[in-house]
């Protein structure tokens, strides 16, 4: 479980070497604002991985660490509002974190950007948009997200199809 912490994080405190003391680790460096350990102690009670499961306790933890820029935890927190798992339903936070997550490279965040822009969930229909998004999460490979863009282009014009390229062609991860 000690996947995701680098000799940075691991600096603030030494990382234990058994599960056990793992949790406590995590739970004590994400108190800290390790944005890393927030959201690993956040995945842990999102998925009941050695905790009680808790998906209230899981958002409150990703966050923490979304705000700081952790972009596995803008993309759990987004899951998580989409779902209304641990609270309610928030399409606009869902689409706020999506958009975070995506805008820094997340591939999964892209390809789900890509979907609630091509079927209106969220945000108001922009197939152009949605081109853009199912693009970029093709490129490591998705291939739910190279269906989707199959589906897409078929129902767009040449001048839609043309403005997503545009839009392809300019992106730039954020920084």
């Amino acid at each position: 479980m000690l996947l995701g912490i680098n000799a940075e994080t691991a600096a603030q405190s030494p990382p234990p070497d058994n599960y056990g003391d793992a949790m406590g680790w995590y739970q004590s460096e994400a108190e800290k604002g390790n944005p890393r350990a927030q959201f690993l102690y956040g995945y842990m009670h999102e998925t009941g991985e050695g905790v009680v499961q808790d998906a209230g306790l899981a958002r409150s933890w990703y966050a923490k660490a979304a705000a700081q820029g952790e972009t596995r935890a803008q993309y759990r927190l987004a899951r998580l509002y989409q779902t209304g798992h641990g609270g309610a339903v928030d399409d606009a936070a869902a689409l706020r974190w999506f958009r975070a997550a995506a805008g820094a490279g997340h591939g999964g965040a892209q390809s789900m950007l890509g979907y609630l822009y091509a079927s209106g969930i969220a945000a108001a229909p922009d197939p152009v948009r949605a081109y853009l998004w199912f693009s970029l999460a093709t490129r490591p490979g998705d291939e739910q997200a190279a269906e989707n863009l199959d589906r897409l282009i078929a129902t767009m014009t040449d001048e839609q199809k043309a403005a997503g390229e545009a839009l392809v062609k300019d992106w730039k991860p954020a920084l």
